[in-house]
């Protein structure tokens, strides 16, 4: 018995599309409505189409369709939602994005400049973050990576090599840059249900990871939702820019080294294109903080 898709291609080799279109392209009015008729049909599965997941997912979601709801997200609905729209709706900007954070990285270690461990550190990096978003919050593969960076960053938290403002910072990339890539390079911004899933995650992840929020204004008071604390992360962020995101020969390093992962995949002729492509992508403040 043929499957399904055999049946269709049978069925397509008999139906003379060559003679229909001859048809139809051969009289001007009959050329005019055929072409009309086909962009309507386009613009019609478009409108139906195009937000059918984020009605689907607005559908399946109903209970946080309202701040008072969002208040109540679990960590489980928070991350299955953040992995439907970094993996199925913006998977392409979502992985740049992430990339991309990579620059704005202020870190105090030799690891991405020293070109015997930049492609190590990028490594790890995407793997540990590939785990802990991949996978449920309690499975024992997202537990071991929180495991793990709490372990790798141990020393150099104790030394005092990075700071809490820096894990911070750290987390506000990864929760932050997707949404404002998504804004700048795809069809649709995120919807306020999108947005409160990716703070309510990365907002838990940071308590995993032991990271203080005491530097935030509602640390004491609590957040309201995953929206609140969304926002009082990029505010803080921004600060957090504007005082240390300038150009040094530390960044400049760091920033070379970065970018030469992020071309790693290009022949050799294509690297310069590659590189000045992604500094089209870059904000003028990461631009000027790279020299």
């Amino acid at each position: 018995m043929k499957d399904p898709i055999s049946r269709i291609i049978g069925l397509s080799e008999r139906v003379p599309f060559r003679r229909v279109l001859e048809i139809l392209w051969s009289n001007p009015r009959r050329r005019v409505a055929t072409s009309a008729g086909a962009v309507a049909t386009y613009l019609i599965l478009v409108a139906c189409l195009r937000f059918q997941r984020l009605r689907r997912l607005h559908r399946q979601y109903r209970q946080y369709s309202t701040r008072q709801g969002m208040a109540y997200m679990t960590d489980h609905d928070a991350w299955a939602i953040q992995k439907q729209v970094l993996q199925l709706e913006f998977p392409t900007i979502s992985l740049k994005a992430l990339q991309f954070a990579l620059f704005r990285l202020l870190l105090k270690t030799s690891q991405f400049s020293d070109p015997a461990t930049s492609f190590k550190r990028y490594a790890d990096t995407g793997a540990l973050i590939g785990q802990f978003m991949s996978f449920e919050p309690t499975s024992d593969r997202a537990l071991t990576a929180i495991a793990r960076t709490k372990f790798l960053h141990t020393g150099y938290r104790t030394s005092g090599s990075i700071l809490n403002s820096d894990m911070l910072y750290t987390l506000s990339l990864f929760a932050t840059e997707p949404i404002r890539f998504t804004e700048m390079f795809e069809w649709r911004s995120m919807s306020e249900l999108e947005k409160c899933a990716i703070g309510t995650y990365w907002k838990n992840l940071g308590e995993a990871l032991e990271i203080d929020f005491a530097e935030l204004p509602s640390a004491k008071t609590g957040f309201r939702d995953g929206l609140h604390f969304l926002e009082e992360m990029t505010e803080w962020s921004h600060q957090y820019e504007e005082q240390y995101m300038k150009p040094s020969p530390e960044n400049k390093a760091v920033a070379d080294k970065t970018m030469d992962v992020l071309v790693y995949v290009l022949p050799a002729w294509l690297k310069g294109v590659g590189v000045n492509f992604a500094s089209c992508m870059m904000d003028e403040r990461l631009r000027v903080a790279m020299m």
